[in-house]
């Protein structure tokens, strides 16, 4: 039997995680503050540490350097609700085990013991304090972003950001780099999509004097550059074949050979990648290389679109507000609500540009509708397959596999996953038929009431 401290100010928190330690057989102790909980670590030995961060008196981070004395390998799991990339940073720093979000459902918590227990012991690796890009968000699906930036950050292994055109890839790599022990050396951006493809071998792996006729000196490549530090590759799926398994040489031998060369140098480097293309689907078509795949797929983030953060938006506008130099700068509630309500299909990118324009434009403090730019639109989506209907496939295969692997999610997927399809499919519908309910039903081959019920509970009703 282990022993579990269970240190949170939340009296309904406390008593579901002690009932379900008691039913895995364990025992837990409870505290509500962290003062509290420092006196029964330092009065009896305990295996495993839950630990909020919002406590009355010292808050759970400040009190985690005294909890790892009183604890010594033993895990803490970090609980918090007001997650955001500093507070993951700073519980994985501090060697957190794991990081939960709440509201989470007991399963959830369950295989976190699980989990912790199986471990040999606490990952406390050290890192820097230096904050890097700020990344901004309080939803869930961004504090679970933050909380996986933590993890990369913590470890050397390779990363491969994923996300659509202007989510903040770029962002979340540099704060990896700046979180991490690679933090004091270079951080060198590779952008596979912008090189010469006669020019990328070189641009990568350096020349020596005379290669070509351009080469009027002896230049190091970007990978040499990245010696000591971090090698960031982004739109990776650009990259050439014939570069790519050059590529996988010097993953394999952390070394580069210049063009031109007959002498290597020694190199050591992280790798981070993003894509806003699906590499598995490269892969099957033969223009990836599966094993620079996986080599470079170490630890999966994926940064969600705006459009499924719809409550960072207003967030995120101020901060563009104040940043772009808007410091006094408001937005009516008109505004308010056409920012949350367009679909942004360019992501933060798009936002960033449209406060940018609101400032330019007006000449007071409040920021109007008619200030900002009109939208994007929507760009076409560009196939990773001759067959359309695979890639609808494999987009809803993922979407599945995410929902099904989300203890949160238990016993919800298929209602998640078809309230995040059918409202997409019922809009459509009443577009092309001019918001008319008869002809549109007719098409979807629903009853014209069962229609209207369904827009109702969406919200999207004329």
């Amino acid at each position: 039997m282990s022993r579990i401290l269970v240190v949170d100010d939340e009296s309904a928190i406390c008593w579901g995680i002690k009932e379900l330690v008691k039913s895995l057989g364990h025992e837990a102790e409870i505290a509500a503050s962290a003062e509290q909980g420092l006196k029964l670590a330092a009065n009896s030995s305990f295996d495993l540490l839950l630990l909020d961060v919002r406590l009355p008196g010292i808050d759970g981070l400040t009190a985690m350097p005294q909890y790892r004395e009183h604890l010594g390998i033993a895990p803490i799991v970090v609980m918090t609700a007001f997650g955001d990339l500093e507070t993951a940073v700073r519980a994985v720093q501090n060697g957190a085990y794991e990081y939960l979000l709440k509201p989470f459902d007991l399963a959830e918590v369950r295989a976190t013991i699980n989990r912790a227990f199986a471990a040999n012991s606490a990952d406390s690796s050290p890192g820097c304090t230096r904050l890097g890009e700020k990344m901004v968000g309080e939803t869930s699906v961004m504090q679970e972003v933050f909380k996986r930036i933590a993890l990369a950050a913590s470890s050397d292994v390779s990363v491969l950001l994923q996300g659509e055109p202007g989510v903040g890839k770029v962002d979340a790599a540099h704060a990896i780099h700046h979180h991490s022990s690679r933090s004091t050396h270079p951080f060198v951006v590779v952008n596979a999509g912008s090189l010469s493809p006669t020019m990328v071998e070189t641009e990568l792996f350096g020349h020596t004097l005379g290669t070509s006729s351009n080469s009027i000196q002896a230049r190091n490549g970007l990978l040499a550059e990245a010696n000591g530090g971090t090698l960031f590759l982004n739109e990776v799926a650009e990259i050439p074949l014939s570069i790519q398994a050059k590529l996988m040489r010097v993953f394999d031998k952390s070394d580069v050979l210049p063009a031109g060369s007959d002498r290597v140098f020694s190199t050591n480097f992280r790798v981070i990648s993003a894509t806003s293309r699906d590499l598995s689907l490269r892969v099957q078509a033969g223009e990836f290389r599966q094993d620079l795949y996986y080599r470079l797929n170490g630890f999966e983030i994926t940064i969600p679109p705006l459009r499924e953060r719809v409550d960072d938006i207003l967030l995120l506008a101020q901060h563009y507000a104040k940043t772009l130099g808007g410091v006094n700068a408001s937005f009516a509630e008109k505004t308010q609500l056409e920012l949350t309500k367009r679909q942004w299909h360019g992501n933060l990118s798009e936002l960033h540009d449209a406060i940018k324009h609101a400032i330019a434009e007006t000449g007071s403090e409040v920021i109007l509708p008619s200030h900002l730019p009109e939208p994007l639109p929507l760009r076409a989506v560009e196939s990773e397959s001759t067959n359309p209907t695979e890639t609808l496939e494999q987009l809803v295969r993922r979407r599945a596999a995410d929902l099904l692997g989300d203890p949160a999610s238990e016993g919800l997927v298929y209602e998640r996953l078809l309230e995040e399809i059918e409202p997409t499919l019922l809009q459509t519908a009443m577009d092309r038929f001019a918001n008319e309910y008869a002809p549109a039903a007719r098409a979807l081959g629903l009853h014209r009431t069962t229609l209207k019920r369904k827009l109702d509970q969406y919200g999207m009703a004329k």
